[in-house]
């Protein structure tokens, strides 16, 4: 039971890591505001007072999460999955919650800044 507890918990952070990374390809590409990824239910990208220096700010940390929560998923995955590899797991699950506690501040600081 606890296996296939971990192994959904490896395929989520494998998830939002290649959600992460699309949403940094869209907000690059266009230029628009990831709504879900960054902002949350109580703000709407239209309410952001400067875009264009929100989304050059939030994109090098979307891509850092991004690649740190796929990379994350596929080490938990391999040692869920194919074979045990704990001293990886556990220190790419510090590495990933490090990460993602970061990410979470510097985040709400920008959206405290621009909305």
């Amino acid at each position: 039971m606890d296996e296939n507890i971990f192994g959904f918990v490896s395929i989520m952070a494998f998830g939002c890591g290649i959600y992460g990374l699309y949403a940094y390809i869209q907000m690059r590409r266009n230029g628009s505001i990831n709504e879900t990824l960054l902002l949350g239910k109580k703000y709407s990208e239209y309410m952001c007072r400067d875009k264009a220096a929100f989304v050059k700010k939030a994109l090098p940390a979307v891509l850092v999460f991004g690649i740190v929560a796929t990379v994350y998923g596929v080490i938990d995955m391999i040692h869920c999955f194919v074979t045990p590899i704990p001293v990886l797991d556990y220190t790419g699950l510090a590495v990933f919650l490090g990460v993602l506690v970061w990410y979470m501040v510097y985040t709400t600081k920008l959206k405290n800044k621009y909305f």
